[in-house]
């Protein structure tokens, strides 16, 4: 297998895993599914691009959306969000099923990278994700701090004893 049929089959890998990932009934809204599109479609160009033994700039960016799209579910750990690049290497397989045990090795190679990378990306946004929750938590407890605050001010109780600030 070369990267020229790599490239050739480009289309094909894209809407196999595209497929695997989303199901072929994935029917989201325009800008979600265009938003998906777009970083599949980055991804699989990313790999194609290492395969060939070329720079790929845009997928750093491609990982980083999709992850970022992967670490928004929160039923989803990290492993299946991993798993779903993974299954890249799978439909790549399906397609080319007499491949050579060097490109076999190769592109094990090349997607075990691209795995690196998205686990790195992944754990990064959902650290943020928690922080941002954490921050939020934090606000709703001094709101409710200081409504009661409010609450009890100039407040007199059953045992008359009145409480000021």
């Amino acid at each position: 297998m070369k990267a020229k049929e790599l490239e050739k089959a480009k289309k094909l890998i894209l809407k196999e895993w595209q497929n695997t990932l989303f199901g072929e009934r994935f029917r989201p809204v325009v800008e979600v599914r265009d938003y998906l599109e777009s970083c599949t479609s980055g991804i699989v160009s990313g790999l194609i691009k290492l395969f060939a033994g070329k720079e790929a700039d845009e997928l750093e960016r491609a990982l980083d959306d999709f992850m970022r799209y992967l670490a928004t579910d929160k039923s989803l750990g990290p492993g299946q969000a991993i798993s779903q690049l993974l299954s890249l290497k799978e439909v790549i397989y399906n397609i080319f099923p007499e491949m050579s045990l060097a490109d076999y090795r190769k592109l094990e190679k090349v997607v075990e990278g691209i795995a690196v990378m998205a686990f790195d990306i992944y754990v990064s946004l959902r650290e943020e994700i928690f922080e941002l929750r954490l921050m939020e938590k934090e606000k709703e407890k001094r709101m409710l701090e200081r409504s009661i605050e409010l609450t009890l001010e100039d407040q007199q109780f059953y045992d008359n004893i009145k409480i000021r600030r």
